[in-house]
């Protein structure tokens, strides 16, 4: 009976706890100011709960997230080759929170924006949260790499599009103008390979890990690979 008691005394101290991930969205967003009573705080005196106590299959973790949640996969350091099935570190994204990091609508995103240069020509991303100031360190690093790499970084794919990820109605981080999808021409996604499953990849470990030390977070990470785009996640790589 005892070992019952404790037992649900311990569930209840860890369901709805603030716990290290919880710190890591304050330490990484400065719109985010704390996390108590279960519930992430805003600068604007808006809350979410934090962890709704809920057991998802993977379709309902990718659908109806809760915060804790998008720390569901944890997302690796170092490089891959193959990836458990349905491995997406980053893919869980509670929209709400997002929206209100980075804007409601595209007019919002849209007002946000800076012009930073990429490689010759200039790209649109938002100044909220540090994303521009990030990228700008990503880019700077990335062009003291060789000439070899260049052809993987431009021309790119997109940054800002207010769009839903396809086949959902999830909105795409490239609608908050935090995401950049690189050279599609060297990039593999997991929708291309038309129903017959197999990781590929030609994107050097060398960029990525640039665009990893400042906080960008790699789509070539996930089961359901996408591997031009980089989104920065902050508390995922941190």
């Amino acid at each position: 009976m005892r070992k019952i008691a404790l037992s649900i005394i311990l569930s209840v101290v860890v369901f709805g706890a603030c716990d290290k991930n919880a710190q890591k969205l304050v330490n990484s967003y400065s719109k985010i100011v704390a996390c108590r009573d279960n519930k992430i705080i805003l600068s604007n005196g808006k809350s979410f709960i934090y962890d709704d106590g809920k057991i998802k299959s993977f379709n309902q973790l990718l659908n109806n997230p809760d915060i804790e949640d998008m720390f569901k996969y944890r997302y690796p350091r170092g490089w891959v080759k193959r990836l458990p099935k349905n491995f997406d570190p980053g893919r869980i994204r509670f929209e709400p929170l997002f929206r209100e990091l980075y804007g409601h609508s595209a007019s919002e995103v849209k007002r946000s924006l800076t012009t930073i240069p990429w490689f010759g020509s200039y790209i649109k991303v938002t100044q909220k949260e540090g994303v521009a100031k990030a990228l700008m360190a990503v880019y700077r690093d990335l062009k003291a790499l060789p000439p070899q790499y260049k052809k993987f970084l431009t021309p790119i794919g997109g940054t800002f599009k207010w769009r839903y990820i396809a086949g959902t109605s999830r909105l795409s981080v490239h609608s908050f103008g935090a995401a950049i999808d690189i050279n599609v021409k060297y990039s593999a996604y997991w929708r291309w390979s038309k129903g017959a499953y197999r990781y590929q990849n030609k994107i050097p470990k060398a960029i990525v890990d640039i665009f990893e030390r400042h906080g960008f977070i790699w789509g070539g990470k996930w089961y359901h690979y996408d591997t031009m785009h980089f989104e920065y996640r902050p508390e995922l790589v941190y």
